[in-house]
């Protein structure tokens, strides 16, 4: 189940939604929440060319024929990215802060990539903490 939903999760975050193209900002969409740091990830050009020959390999990465989408650099770093955070503790998402090009709200597929003199990916871990349900409300009793 745990797995299915990170799917889904993932699925959703790379197909719908950087800042408008994308949904990987974490944004928690019940009154109330917050969103709270749980880590923070930095990951160099080599970090993410050894996780992209890997998943590659093993058959990890998404590919247009198994998850609609283009299997690109800004691809390959956001499921790195999401991967790590869900690591280090269950149910976070990742958030990427640096490059900007990362975050184009147009451009990120072609924009944003990774090799030798480029920036690091970095960014945070966040996870939902919904607000705690209130206590319920006793009314005073009827009188017959």
């Amino acid at each position: 189940m745990r797995t299915t939903l990170k799917s889904l999760v993932l699925a959703a975050a790379l197909v719908c939604g950087s800042a408008s193209a994308h949904n990987t900002d974490g944004t928690c969409g019940v009154e109330g929440a917050q969103m709270v740091v749980v880590g923070s990830f930095r990951f160099t050009s080599r970090d993410l060319m050894a996780y992209a020959e890997q998943s590659q390999a093993g058959g990890g990465v998404c590919t247009p024929k198994s998850c609609g989408i283009v299997d690109d650099h800004w691809s390959v770093a956001t499921k790195r990215a999401f991967d790590y955070c869900e690591q280090i503790v269950p149910g976070s998402v990742a958030q990427v802060t640096s490059p900007t090009s990362y975050n184009d709200p147009q451009l990120h597929h072609t924009a944003y990539s990774f090799g030798p003199g480029t920036p690091d990916l970095q960014g945070v871990c966040l996870i939902c903490r919904l607000p705690s349900p209130s206590a319920p409300i006793k009314l005073p009793a009827r009188s017959p």
